[in-house]
């Protein structure tokens, strides 16, 4: 496959190819649930990051910041960040879901 083909000829190419083997009835179908399962994927990807970040520390993102204030050791700054950037990717992969899920119900 060359480097410079577009996503979306990509996607149809593999939304044509269920379709075909008559995994689903039409190719909208397909990227639908292509598209929901990809979010899905990523809504449990950040849900798993921040509860190891939970299970590491033994409390959630907010007491870990008060504990972190004024005395925090390098390496929990860098965990700060990480959790606190999962936080942020689990908030907007989960509105995405939710737009998603929305927008097909219409």
């Amino acid at each position: 496959m060359a480097l410079n083909t577009y996503p979306n000829v990509v996607l149809n190419k593999v939304a044509d190819s269920l379709v075909a083997a008559k995994r689903y009835p039409t190719v909208e179908d397909a990227l639908w649930d292509m598209a929901v399962s990809t979010v899905r994927g990523k809504v449990t990807y950040y849900r798993r990051r921040i509860r190891k970040m939970e299970t590491k520390y033994g409390v959630d993102f907010d007491k870990f910041t008060a504990r972190l204030k004024g005395n925090a050791k390098p390496a929990q700054e860098d965990d700060w960040l990480a959790w606190r950037s999962a936080r942020s990717m689990l908030a907007d992969w989960q509105k995405t879901y939710q737009d998603l899920l929305h927008e097909r119900a219409h």
